[in-house]
């Protein structure tokens, strides 16, 4: 494979998929019912991690004083997945794509200079689930999930690694990490990588007043995500409200 790709990582919930209020809602609900955990903080972006690997840790140490167990894990990720397969049973528009995103991800995948990862604070099976659910392809994409980190910065440069080695590539020529949150912006800065927040309104203002230079509302201008991946910088430092 040549050296000059360029790699674009795809958050998921609220970036892919619209789903960050199904995802919270149903994060919550699986913390009660499987461990008896309620009122817990879902301000995620106070969380020193904002990933469900780290949340899950955090709370457990706050309300136990000590990490959770593999099989706590487990019964939580069970509990959580079923949950979300219920939702969607139920009420399947919670889990629509980001418009044109399904149609984007499948175009860039083909472009000769980029290639496309994915990297995501959330759980293997429930991002999957969520994927499936907006219909988006997500096959052979190499992937970064909770299980792969506590930090966001963690997953993503097990993202970074999994295209490396898919590509045969010592290093690629730029990396753009794509994403709707604060948390996305400041790893982002913190792995030195180029950005392009997705988001309309307050949130791109948001998004924009914490360093990036770039938002888009969503996928549907092919066109512009691609020339905006192109232009997309590093965020600058942090705007202190």
């Amino acid at each position: 494979m040549m050296g000059n790709l360029k790699l674009a990582i795809f958050d998921i919930d609220g970036t892919l998929t619209n789903t960050n209020s199904v995802d919270n809602e149903c994060f919550v609900q699986a913390l009660a019912e499987a461990h008896a955990i309620t009122e817990i903080d879902t301000d995620w972006a106070a969380y020193p991690h904002t990933t469900d690997s780290g949340i899950t840790q955090h709370v457990f140490q706050e309300q136990f004083g000590r990490d959770p167990e593999e099989a706590e894990l487990d019964k939580f990720k069970c509990c959580f997945v079923n949950m979300l397969s219920e939702q969607f049973q139920t009420n399947s528009s919670g889990f629509a794509e980001i418009a044109g995103a399904a149609i984007a991800l499948n175009k860039l995948k083909r472009e000769p200079d980029w290639a496309v990862a994915i990297a995501t604070g959330c759980w293997r099976e429930s991002a999957l689930l969520k994927l499936r659910a907006a219909k988006i392809d997500s096959d052979g994409i190499p992937a970064a999930y909770a299980e792969d980190g506590l930090s966001r910065e963690e997953i993503l440069q097990a993202a970074v690694s999994q295209s490396l080695e898919q590509y045969r590539l010592s290093s690629f020529e730029k990396i753009v990490s794509i994403g709707d949150g604060l948390w996305d912006v400041r790893t982002a800065r913190r792995l030195n990588f180029t950005f392009l927040g997705v988001g309309g309104g307050e949130s791109a203002e948001m998004l924009h007043r914490a360093g990036a230079k770039h938002v888009i509302e969503d996928f549907a201008d092919y066109g512009r995500l691609v020339s905006f991946l192109n232009e997309a910088e590093t965020p600058t430092v942090e705007y202190r409200r």
